[in-house]
């Protein structure tokens, strides 16, 4: 058999491996050459590593390394081609190092070449010489080399193909996206790895063309997706949609998907494009949104709430400043009086204005928190109605109150709270009333120790639209005209619903237009503890208030001449001090039973300067009474006050009962020390 046929029978036969074909092609190549030694070696700068070899012995090993200069393959590359030497010892090599080392006298060898560059060279050596290599020979080497820069190559495009697949697959499993392709010409579908985990399939699952659709939701986004390849295929059109899909597991998700056409002449032979899993990324696109309308929304709400309190504070502060201003030059003792009275009623409005604003603050900022004490409940709402009772008797509406709730019923509650929500609902009833009654209904449901607290407000209003009441609780609703504007923040409703729904409760309202409005409030409250009341703190006391050394510590004249005046009704006069700093300094000259303490002050505030007092035992807790008197009332300020030493918190604007609570306190503790 001729060399052409065996040479072809080895690199044709597919039932050999790469290896397998160049083990039996060096075997051929050593019969050949009729040499002991065949080598593909790699070239590498100055390094020559053996990739296969077979020697007699098999004494080289496979990945041995040489310097190349010191391999007669050196000479062949230089060549650049087939080079042999038959008589090593006789040639004009005879000198090189690899025979001294080796005492090869025939070599054949020629340079594996891939496109233009060198890869390493094939060659067959032995020790015995041997004829002259014919011009054949040289074709064979040649032949040789030619088909392993051929293999060489291909194996190299290959190993490069799989390790660009391998990353493709790796960055569409980072990134979430697969790749996919629809053959038209034999309506065939191909999906990446990828692709079919987004669609949560099995990896051996082959989509069919009629079926591969139904993956997409129906409607909107099943009506795009085949719009879009209509377009691609008559038009060429591109696309790039973000739909809806329901995967085999039955769950709904986003993607992204583009597509385009690849068309043979005017025909669309395929469509092929990628696919992404952007649910996460649309849903927190969504989430921003909302944020974002939310933010606007509060944008919105503060600066209407700007606008309305602006005009709202106005009509308080024209009664006090006007009051005040008359009150100058007025003799008139019952005058006086009167005036008195409009200003403090006035400064009540804007007091309640002002609480309105604070509380909507804290709703919108997710800071409401309810402060639960023991309380009687039938006098929350006992003296609640003492206090409207006067209002409606200077109108033309008469306030009904049936008040059911049992004489010893104790709760644990908020009642400033209750108060405030009760309070909105009869104003509000008021203030929309103009003959007619107000009825006011309590009672409370107890079921195993649980109470249900049942309010109740009725008026003969002039009652609200259907369309209306799905406003009612929004911030800044007012149902008002030109000719029958009542004025207002329109907060009350609003907070009164957060208010009860904070709690735990529910609230209803059913109204019919010029025949009145009803709120039903139906919130769960705790059983209480029975408490003692002091009515009267001071008549208990067996000691006169003028005989507490009082200091004063705020930075505000105006706040320490209001305190002053204040604590002058108990025959107390006070000393003042006008920071934290002012206050320990006093307090080291001078022995004090009570101190009023403001909180926020320049160089040293109320807190520090308590817990100094505490601490270097100025004050001790048993001989000085210390008071917060703050516009903070927040439940942190409370506790911050109390962390710090403080004894009682006192928020301003403050009502006389609380100092006299205060005076109290400090007394008891005084005739207790002596």
């Amino acid at each position: 058999m001729n060399f052409l046929r065996q040479f072809h029978d080895i690199v044709s036969n597919q039932s050999l491996n790469f290896d397998e074909k160049i083990n039996q092609l060096l075997a051929f190549g050593l019969n050949v050459f009729n040499l002991d030694v065949a080598i593909i070696s790699k070239v590498e700068g100055k390094c020559y590593t053996v990739l296969h070899t077979i020697t007699p012995d098999n004494s080289l090993e496979i990945g041995t390394q040489f310097d190349l200069e010191g391999t007669y393959c050196v000479h062949t590359l230089v060549a650049g081609s087939a080079l042999a030497f038959h008589n090593v010892s006789q040639s004009v090599i005879a000198n090189h190092p690899c025979y001294a080392n080796f005492q090869l006298e025939s070599y054949i060898g020629a340079p594996i070449k891939i496109g233009g560059d060198i890869f390493g060279t094939v060659n067959f050596s032995s020790l015995n010489q041997s004829p002259i290599f014919t011009d054949e020979a040289y074709d064979y080497i040649e032949l040789f080399a030619q088909w392993l820069g051929a293999e060489f190559a291909r194996a190299i495009t290959k190993e490069q193909l799989i390790k660009n697949s391998n990353d493709l697959l790796k960055l569409e499993s980072v990134a979430n996206i697969g790749t996919w392709e629809v053959d038209l010409t034999n309506n065939k579908i191909y999906w990446s790895q990828q692709t079919k985990r987004i669609h949560q399939v099995d990896e051996d699952y082959s989509p069919e063309m009629d079926s591969a659709i139904d993956f997409y939701k129906e409607g909107t986004s099943r009506d795009n997706i085949n719009k879009a390849v209509e377009n691609a295929v008559h038009h060429g059109e591109k696309w790039h949609l973000e739909l809806e899909i329901i995967t085999a597991k039955k769950q709904t998700i986003w993607v992204s998907t583009f597509g385009e056409a690849q068309f043979n002449g005017d025909h669309c032979a395929r469509l092929f494009g990628t696919f992404q899993d952007i649910t996460e990324a649309v849903t927190l696109r969504e989430a921003l949104k909302k944020k974002k309308a939310e933010a606007e929304r509060l944008l919105d709400d503060r600066s209407m709430l700007f606008a309305k309190i602006s005009h709202e504070l106005r009509t308080p502060l024209n009664g006090i400043t006007g009051m005040l201003t008359t009150l100058i030059d007025e003799r008139n003792e019952q005058k006086r009086a009167e005036k008195i009275k409009v200003a403090l009623r006035s400064a009540d409005i804007l007091l309640s204005i002002i609480n309105e604003v604070l509380d909507f603050s804290k709703i919108n900022h997710g800071e409401l928190k309810l402060e639960p004490t023991n309380v009687l409940l039938k006098t929350t709402f006992t003296d609640l109605v003492s206090l409207y009772t006067p209002l409606f008797k200077s109108s033309n509406v008469e306030l009904e109150v049936t008040n059911e709730i049992s004489d010893n019923c104790w709760a644990y509650c908020d009642n400033t709270r209750l108060s405030q929500i009760t309070s909105n609902l009869l104003s509000n009833a008021l203030k929309f009333t103009e003959h007619g009654c107000v009825k006011l209904h309590t009672s409370v449901l107890n079921n195993n120790n649980k109470l249900t607290l049942n309010i109740e407000v009725t008026d003969t209003g002039r009652g609200m639209t259907s369309q209306f009441l799905q406003s009612l609780f929004s911030p800044f609703t007012q149902e008002v005209d030109a000719k029958n504007s009542k004025g207002g923040t329109g907060l009350g409703l609003a907070i009164v619903k957060e208010l009860v729904e904070y709690m735990g409760g529910k609230i209803k309202v059913s109204s019919k237009v010029n025949q009145g409005t009803t709120f039903s409030l139906n919130i769960p409250i705790e059983l209480g503890k029975e408490q003692k009341v002091e009515l009267n703190p001071l008549s208990k006391i067996n000691i006169n208030a003028c005989e507490l050394a009082v200091l004063v510590v705020d930075d505000n004249d105006i706040n320490r001449l209001v305190l002053d005046a204040s604590l002058n009704k108990f025959n107390i006069k006070p000393d003042f001090a006008v920071d934290g700093q002012d206050a320990i300094f006093k307090c080291e000259q001078k022995h004090y039973d009570l101190i009023f303490m403001d909180c926020i002050m320049p160089i040293l505030d109320g807190f520090e300067a308590t817990k100094q007092l505490r601490s270097e035992n100025i004050c001790t807790s048993d001989s000085t009474y210390i008071v917060a008197l703050t516009a903070n009332t927040s439940s942190q300020d409370k506790l911050a006050c109390k962390q710090a030493g403080m004894d009682m918190f006192i928020s301003k604007p403050f009502k006389m009962h609380s100092l006299e609570i205060a005076i109290a306190s400090a007394a008891k503790r005084l005739k207790l020390k002596h």
